[in-house]
């Protein structure tokens, strides 16, 4: 019976492993079709013949900033399922620094007259939480570095 069990969890195994390594490709594929239409949407902006001007408008650049972001997010996103493929472990660093970026990027984009103020206190707590989360793993790191080397 227990040769049987270890059949299974080792098959169980193999299976997550395939399966982390599919969506570690489909999420890098994600990631290099938005940085392709990235620069596609960049180009047709920059170079609009309906637009009297060579720049960008406020709202070009917006929707610009929002997608290098995006992208931003995606990567780090690649990050978080190649470090689970290798150590089989998720690291709560990476994904806090993900949740911090995207959180950024709607404090960045983000337009006040359309929130009322307690939701943007409300952005404000989550944004001190997530970083002093962020702060908290970095500070046990560096002890746990200290303890360990000294």
């Amino acid at each position: 019976m227990s040769e049987n069990m270890d059949k299974a969890v080792s098959l169980v195994h193999k299976a997550k492993k395939w399966m982390t390594f599919i969506v570690l490709i489909l999420m890098t594929l994600i990631v290099a079709l938005a940085i392709v239409e990235l620069g596609i949407i960049l180009f047709l902006d920059i170079f609009d013949p309906t637009d009297d001007v060579l720049f960008l408008e406020i709202d070009e650049l917006f929707q610009i900033f929002g997608f290098f972001f995006i992208i931003l997010i995606g990567f780090e996103l690649v990050e978080t399922v190649e470090m689970y493929f290798k150590d089989n472990v998720i690291h709560a660093e990476v994904v806090l620094l993900v949740a911090v970026i995207a959180v950024a990027r709607k404090v960045i984009l983000l337009d006040l007259d359309k929130y009322e103020p307690l939701a943007i206190i409300g952005l404000g707590v989550i944004i001190f939480s997530l970083g002093g989360c962020y702060w908290l793993i970095k500070h046990s790191y560096r002890a746990k570095l200290n303890k360990d080397g000294a």
